[in-house]
């Protein structure tokens, strides 16, 4: 599992204070491609080589408890290879002070080539995938 450390900035929230949700799917995304980036994969340099995109197929997300401004929080991500083209996302993320448990997501996301098919990830994504533990 990974942990990407946040803040909750000002211009993220509505006016009553809390997070906007549009704002969590930021959240959730940057953690996901921080944790494949420390890892090796990087989708938009796999893009620029070889015209493999990474594309998300669903997004489910249960709110359960708000972030507000200046809030510190965490998210924890982990990836699950469910075919041999789908990868599943599983988040959290965690008030830092207490580890209140604020939103759980799943994302679905498979890799497509150049005419918009998804594909078999390639020897140099799966290699790094094993290496993290993902089969």
């Amino acid at each position: 599992m990974h942990k990407v450390d946040f803040v909750v900035r000002d211009h993220e929230v509505y006016t009553s204070g809390v997070v906007h949700n549009s704002i969590y799917l930021c959240y959730l995304e940057h953690a996901r491609n921080t944790y494949l980036r420390e890892n090796g994969i990087d989708f938009a340099d796999l893009s620029r080589e070889s015209n493999i995109k990474f594309t998300q197929v669903s997004s489910k997300q249960k709110y359960i408890y708000p972030l507000k401004a200046n809030d510190n929080f965490y998210v924890t991500t982990s990836i699950i290879r469910i075919s041999p083209i789908q990868f599943q996302f599983i988040q959290k993320i965690y008030l830092d002070h207490n580890d209140k448990l604020c939103i759980e997501a799943e994302t679905i996301g498979v890799l497509i080539n150049g005419k918009g098919y998804p594909i078999k990830a390639p020897e140099v994504v799966t290699s790094k995938l094993e290496k993290m533990g993902v089969a």
